[in-house]
């Protein structure tokens, strides 16, 4: 019994095709995509504080949730650094809690684009509430109804090449694939799986008023397939602000509808998931995103080399 109820679990955090990654899952992954690769940090000559809220298959209880907060900037000298930290309850039983801090380094390349390269560290307390459970034999040892937690260091990396309309990179999150140390639970699954996301953006201007940006992104770790997000998005600019509508895939598991504002300094945003996969659960997902753009004064920052994509026409921040 034991077995079966800790098999069952992991069954679920690393072996689901779709669903079962160690790292957060986010819809809008263009929008504040420093969530995505820590090379993003310092990119742009301006600091990003970003917030996000997802409710996976929203409508019954336990149902997972992510609270995220991102803060990156750059620096003189093409140095960049940011902080992430988040709380990702994957449906009552089984929640981790991170923080991730980066630093990042950008490069001129010979024409008008750069490439950056950024590196995090990661600190990830995981936590297992058997009290959660409805456990069939009660006298289980591993399962007493208590919560076991464990916290690891790892570390991520990043690499991304971009210009004023387009950006492109990979990053591995879970690099040393740090061990968890859980009770009762095999080696060979006690531990952070490596994980690897490949990224792409270009954004194509229709006319002065109006933009589309298409971006996709594959994601895979050593022991699940590999998964394709695309995403499509029409940016228009009326009166000073941004308004965008977007269509996606999840190829294999849900499309995707959203839509975002970026007027001033603040950027909100929502989406919505419809899953087309065998999800028995719920057909829903939510999530919605906030930014807070701030300018920096003369002098700070100036060693970024990124375009200013804010105050021009159909440029949201990265």
């Amino acid at each position: 019994m034991t077995r079966l109820l800790i098999a069952s679990i992991w069954i679920f955090i690393f072996a689901a095709p779709l669903q079962a990654q160690q790292r957060f899952r986010r819809t809008s992954f263009p929008v504040n995509s420093f969530l995505i690769n820590p090379a993003v940090a310092g990119t742009e000559p301006v600091t990003v504080f970003g917030s996000s809220y997802r409710n996976q298959w929203a409508g019954f209880e336990g149902a997972p949730t992510t609270t995220v907060f991102s803060a990156h900037s750059s620096f003189p000298n093409q140095i960049g650094g940011g902080i992430i930290v988040y709380n990702d309850d994957m449906g009552g039983a089984v929640s981790q809690t991170g923080v991730e801090l980066t630093g990042s380094y950008q490069l001129r390349l010979p024409n008008s684009d750069a490439v950056s390269f950024g590196l995090s560290l990661q600190g990830t307390q995981f936590g297992f509430d058997s009290s959660d459970l409805n456990v069939w034999d009660q006298d289980d040892p591993a399962l007493n109804g208590s919560l076991e937690t464990t916290f690891g260091v790892d570390a991520s990396t990043g690499m991304m090449i971009y210009g004023t309309d387009y950006f492109f990179g990979i990053a591995v999150s879970n690099l040393f694939q740090d061990k968890l140390g859980l009770i009762g639970v095999e080696n060979d699954l006690n531990q952070h799986i490596r994980h690897y996301r490949f990224m792409g953006s270009y954004t194509t201007d229709v006319t002065n008023e109006m933009s589309v940006q298409t971006s996709g992104m594959l994601r895979l770790t050593e022991v699940t397939p590999a998964q394709i997000d695309i995403h499509s998005r029409v940016i228009y600019k009326f009166y000073q602000a941004l308004y965008w509508g977007g269509l996606g895939v999840r190829m294999g598991d849900a499309v995707t509808v959203s839509a975002g504002i970026e007027f001033a300094s603040i950027g909100f945003s929502y989406a919505y998931d419809i899953s087309t996969g065998a999800n028995l659960l719920s057909p829903h997902s939510h999530e919605i995103n906030l930014t807070y753009i701030l300018p920096h004064r003369r002098g700070f920052g100036q060693g970024s080399i990124g375009p200013r994509r804010i105050l021009e026409k159909s440029r949201l921040v990265k």
